[in-house]
């Protein structure tokens, strides 16, 4: 499987939530690890969609453009809700369906969009090329640990960084893309030797990657957020609220600065790593039952 890699190689802050996970290299890199590992059937159905080539290098590209579109146009189609679930440090996994009124949330939409490819009578509201390039930005979604958590801090949004860590001036930003960047990777070369990393584990920990539902994967995130973002960086445990902004937060949110070292940054690295890998297979598997 070592050409699948060398195919992929060639292939916010304050004030209201605005959900930018991942920035454009983690998104990509999922959508390009997903490409890699879809059925014939499925590739197929997914070149068709994205008007392109049914070859790999052609697929990998389109998706890792497609994966970027829901968040290039939240702001006109009001979506921004739909790319993170608040789910209190408080919360039990059985509070997921409380947590998302009238289903604007994101393992909600994950399972609409994957709902609307797989039908044979699909909402007239979305095309199928709008269901796919929300589905694949959602799954990347929920793979962002700060995009499935909340101790009134908006995912992690008011937590500011002094000084910053490259361009990433807080918290939530920090898990969308300021650690990805000190792996000083393109999109491609980080998918490719993710990938490459994949096709060495065995078929039953490949299965363990990519086993459950968007719930699931939501609440996996929930337990990495406040295990190694929470706890490891002993920010106060507020009351169960959801402010509009970071304006509204509590003053020990906004007046809490998190350290980060080097060694933070380190010890991070793999466990997105992982999460970027599980998000990929995820994609995949979703698109191959689905399509």
């Amino acid at each position: 499987m070592k050409q699948v890699a060398a195919l992929l190689v060639l292939g916010c802050f304050l004030g209201t939530r605005q959900a930018y996970s991942w920035w454009e290299t983690g998104h990509e890199v999922v959508a390009r690890i997903a490409a890699a590992h879809l059925t014939p059937a499925a590739h197929t159905r997914v070149a068709r969609i994205l008007n392109v080539p049914d070859n790999l290098p052609a697929v990998a590209d389109a998706l890792a453009t497609a994966s970027l579109w829901a968040d290039q146009t939240k702001a006109e189609t009001h979506t921004a809700s739909w790319h993170y679930i608040d789910l209190a440090l408080q919360d039990e996994k059985s509070d997921i369906a409380r947590r998302c009124p009238h289903e604007n949330c994101a393992p909600a939409r994950v399972r609409l969009f994957a709902g609307h490819l797989g039908s044979t009578t699909p909402d007239r509201r979305w095309s199928e090329l709008d269901a796919l390039r929300y589905l694949v930005h959602l799954v990347g979604d929920i793979h962002q640990p700060l995009h499935a958590v909340s101790d009134a801090d908006l995912g992690g949004l008011c937590e500011r960084l002094v000084p910053p860590v490259g361009e990433a001036k807080d918290l939530h930003a920090l898990w969308d893309g300021g650690i990805i960047a000190r792996m000083d990777h393109s999109a491609r070369s980080l998918a490719a030797e993710l990938n490459n990393e994949v096709e060495g584990w065995t078929s039953s920990r490949r299965a363990e990657a990519t086993r459950g539902n968007q719930d699931d994967w939501v609440w996996e995130s929930h337990l990495l957020a406040e295990r190694h973002i929470y706890r490891r960086l002993h920010i106060p445990l507020e009351p169960v609220e959801f402010p509009r902004g970071c304006d509204e937060a509590p003053v020990a949110v906004r007046e809490f600065h998190p350290r980060i070292d080097g060694l933070y940054i380190d010890d991070m690295k793999p466990v997105i790593r992982l999460q970027l890998q599980k998000g990929g297979l995820r994609l995949a598997r979703l698109l191959n039952e689905t399509l």
